[in-house]
This record gives structure tokens, C-alpha cells and sequence, in this order.
């Protein structure tokens, strides 16, 4: 597969100073730089986890990266269909591959692998041969895979030889570690792939361990909408922590009710809780247990900006996470971050100066972190200028370009 340098501009005459004339220049400058990276391939995104239905989080990092790419190269996506799922349009094609007789019926989609109960997992068989005939139908230049397992190893057997980037987003490097009966899986992945990206550069030491060639391999953060994601003008409310994502006991979330609480004895503050999971009706009860004052669990999130302009703290208690972008997303909303001190989530914040760490799982030292939170608004300004200047989907998804040109020589 060849890619097209695009040409530079026509010379435009500067005596030409009529209002069309410079908006001519205007949009040359823009489509000039919008074609820098485009190539003339076509590429499979091919993921396990993709918006369900408009609004939905499940995926949306990857409806994110995948709308920005799309205006350089021939994208389509082929993701699971789910039982909750209700099309909505994109400015690309979204197959889903059915795995059961009746869409009602298919779960495993509806969570992730790693906290899939037995039940979902007992439609593993069709779901996977589904994913793998659907990904080798078609003919591609290129197939974007997002984790090594289990699409990235489907992907690595695939009949059309087609070279194929994985992006490693933490639990398919992390999972392995912790049961070893998946690391030849994922070393067998890793070793096939032709690119290999990782979310955090933890995770691309990690995905090297586990047999990832290093001249191959390199770590681009996707980051975050910073237009979409902005501050709010005025936050109302009492002082909220909160906390948005999947409830599942890898988040630790009741680590932040019990933080919370203990703040509660001499601060008048409130916890929101935001998502949907199956530890939920779990967390209830643990909340009514505890005794917390003022808690609310909101379900699931369609307005995730909104869901940050009435937080005045984020905080993230899970000991695992590649790169959190919920997290991401927080900080640049102006949020404080409070987060348990790991490898990635270092890579975002740097303790004291732009949000704070503690040590994972001692809620102890957490309930003193978001109290130091509350009272210093500052570090709220400086962790979106970090997520500006680092993280910042607008300008890191070119990276992206750069890895699809490099995996195709």
C-alpha cells in the first residue's frame, strides 16, 4: 500500500484582498493541513467495545479517536452487537456482528471480559468465531485492532496476511499478570502484530515484558475533547466529589464512599457516583451501611461534561487502569484530581502540583487528599492545562497516522 503525499497549495497573488479571496486562503490553510496525514488506505477498526447507543460511555474513547481518523483515511468499524444497542448515524460505517439468534439475548458486549460474569461468558464460542469470520470478509489495507485479546489474537490468524496495529488500552497487558494462563495468548498477539500501541508508557513497558518487539511498540496518548470537556463558569452545589465509570469491584469505589464519609464527620460534602455495572445494588447498600449523608447514584451518564461541571473533585480509586480517561476528562473539566498513586496515573499527575496522589487502598490517606482537594481550588486550572498541552485528542490522534503509515513500510 502506497500513501499519497498530498501537494502544497497553489500560489495565490497577495494583491487579490477582497473578503473571498482571504477566506480562500483561510480554507486552503486548513484543508492543507487537514491532508498532511491523509493516505489513501482503508482501515478495519476492529473493537470489543463501542458506544451502544448515542450517548452512551462504553467505548466512547474509541468513537472519539475513530471520528477524528476517519476524516484522513477509509475507516469502518466492526464492533459486537449487544442487546441494549440502538443505531444511531456516524460519518463512518459501524457494522456489528451479530453471535446469537436473537440480539436480546447477547451479553457479553454489555460489560467487559474482565468483570463478565460466567453467564455472559458461556456465549464466548459464537461470539468470538462471529468476530473472527466478519473481520476477514472484507479486504483492508490495515486492521486497527483496540486490546491484544481477544480481537488482537482473532486478527493475528487472519487468512488475508493484513498487517495489523493493536492498541493496548491496560487490562489485556495487566489481566495476564495476574493469571498467567492468559500470557501465551497475548504474547502470541503481541509477537504477530506489526505496530503496537500503547495508552501510557507503563503500559508499553508492560506490553514489551509480554513479548511486544520494542523497535514496534510505542506509547501515544489518546487524550481528551478539551473543546467539549471545559470548565464550567460557575459550579453550584455544595463541595462534590464524584466519580464516573464502569461499577465494578476493580474500581474500588467503596474506597471513596469510606473516604468520604470519614470527610463527612467535619465537612459538609457530597458524593455523586455516576454509571451503571453490576456492583451497583452492592454499592447501595454499602452507602446505607455506611451511614453516608448526602450520596447519589446517578446511573447511567449521557451528558458526561454536565456529569463534571458539578464536581469540584475526581476521584479515581482503582489500583489498575492504563490511562483512566474519564480521569482525563475531569481534569480537563476543571476538576481536582485525587488518585490512587500507580505507574499511569503518574504520567498525568504530578502530586501537589496539578491534582494529588495516595497510596491505593488506604482510604485513610485518600479522606486526607480530598479534603487538601477541596481546599485548593488552584490545581483545578492547572490540571486542564495539563490535559491542553498533553493530552489532547485534536492533536495526538495525528500520531495515530504516523503508527498506520509506519505499519505499512
Amino acid at each position: 500500500m502506497s500513501l499519497v503525499a498530498f501537494p502544497t497549495p497553489p500560489y495565490l497573488p497577495h494583491a487579490k484582498t477582497s473578503r473571498e479571496t482571504r477566506q480562500t486562503l483561510r480554507d486552503i490553510k486548513i484543508n492543507s493541513h487537514q491532508t498532511k496525514y491523509k493516505c489513501l488506505m482503508r482501515v478495519l477498526v476492529f473493537t470489543p467495545s463501542y458506544p451502544r447507543y448515542l450517548g452512551d460511555y462504553h467505548g466512547s474513547f474509541i468513537q472519539g479517536l475513530c471520528s477524528r481518523l476517519s476524516r484522513h483515511v477509509d475507516l469502518t468499524v466492526l464492533a459486537p452487537r449487544t442487546r441494549t444497542m440502538k443505531p444511531f448515524p456516524e460519518p463512518y460505517p459501524v457494522e456489528r456482528f451479530p453471535y446469537l439468534p436473537w440480539r436480546s439475548c447477547e451479553m457479553v458486549a454489555e460489560v467487559t471480559m474482565v468483570d463478565a460474569p460466567w453467564g455472559h461468558l458461556v456465549q464466548l464460542p459464537p461470539y468470538l468465531l462471529s468476530a473472527y469470520l466478519h473481520s476477514i470478509r472484507d479486504g483492508y489495507d490495515l486492521v486497527h485492532t483496540h486490546l491484544a485479546i481477544p480481537f488482537g489474537l482473532l486478527a493475528s490468524h487472519s487468512p488475508r496476511g493484513t498487517p495489523q496495529l493493536i492498541t493496548c488500552h491496560g487490562s489485556d497487558c495487566a489481566q495476564p499478570l495476574r493469571n498467567r494462563m492468559l500470557i501465551p495468548a497475548v504474547r502470541h498477539a503481541l509477537a504477530r502484530a506489526d505496530h503496537v500501541v500503547a495508552v501510557s508508557r507503563h503500559v508499553e513497558e508492560q506490553a514489551i515484558s509480554l513479548g511486544s518487539r520494542p523497535a514496534d511498540t510505542e506509547t501515544i496518548y489518546t487524550g481528551v475533547d478539551v473543546e467539549r470537556f471545559r470548565p464550567p463558569l460557575r459550579r453550584a452545589g455544595p463541595p462534590t466529589v464524584g466519580f464516573l465509570g464502569r461499577l465494578v469491584p476493580g474500581k474500588r469505589v467503596k474506597d471513596i464512599m469510606l473516604a468520604v464519609k470519614r470527610l463527612q464527620v467535619h465537612t459538609d460534602v457530597r458524593l455523586l457516583v455516576g454509571g451503571d455495572g453490576p456492583s451497583l445494588p452492592e454499592l447501595r447498600l454499602y452507602a446505607s451501611r455506611l451511614g453516608l449523608r448526602d450520596i447519589r447514584f446517578l446511573g447511567r451518564v449521557n451528558d458526561a461534561p454536565g456529569f463534571y461541571g458539578l464536581c469540584h473533585v475526581y476521584a479515581l480509586a482503582s489500583a489498575s487502569e492504563g490511562l483512566s480517561t474519564a480521569l482525563q476528562e475531569a481534569m480537563a473539566s476543571g476538576c481536582v484530581p485525587v488518585s490512587a498513586d500507580t505507574p499511569s496515573n503518574r504520567e498525568l499527575i504530578a502530586g501537589g502540583v496539578n491534582g494529588l496522589l495516595y497510596r491505593p487502598g488506604d482510604a485513610w490517606e485518600m479522606s486526607g487528599r480530598l479534603s487538601e482537594a477541596l481546599d485548593a481550588p488552584q490545581l483545578a486550572a492547572r490540571a486542564r492545562e495539563t490535559i491542553e498541552s498533553r493530552f489532547n485528542i485534536d492533536r495526538n490522534y495525528k500520531a495515530y497516522l504516523d503508527a498506520y503509515r509506519e505499519t505499512l513500510g
